[in-house]
């Protein structure tokens, strides 16, 4: 399954939940298959999303909280998860869409594919993690 669709089938069923996404292709797929005013679009600050989304978290206490980061995003700002992991907020689901590369800015690799990035997550404290 290809991002866009993935993007689409969840963020339907999410329905007023607050979704952050990454910036490039991540939130413009958002945007396109699934706007709505509890989404945050976070344009021009490759990854921030999951900082942001974990404020949205702490704040938003008793809601289901959304991130949709892409691999590029996530390597970007490794930071966030150790942040993450650290406070452990369940109320915070954070999905990584992994293809590899930075297709928002011309398809450059990423290290993906060699360093996995869900064994980063458990390493930085996260609980649950699926690939």
């Amino acid at each position: 399954m290809i991002r866009r669709e993935a993007i689409q089938i969840i963020a339907l069923a999410l329905k007023n939940c607050p979704i952050v996404s990454a910036d490039g292709y991540t939130s413009r797929d958002l945007f396109e298959t699934c706007d709505k005013p509890s989404n945050f679009y976070m344009i021009g600050s490759m990854g921030l999303a999951s900082s942001i989304a974990l404020g949205v978290a702490i704040k938003k206490k008793k809601k289901k909280v959304f991130v949709f980061d892409g691999d590029g995003n996530i390597l970007m700002n490794l930071g966030s998860l150790t942040t993450i992991g650290s406070i452990s907020p369940n109320n915070l689901i954070h999905l990584v869409f992994d293809n590899s590369i930075h297709e928002s800015t011309g398809g450059q690799p990423t290290h993906s594919s060699v360093i996995k990035i869900e064994k980063i997550a458990k390493s930085c404290g996260y609980t649950v993690y699926k690939t």
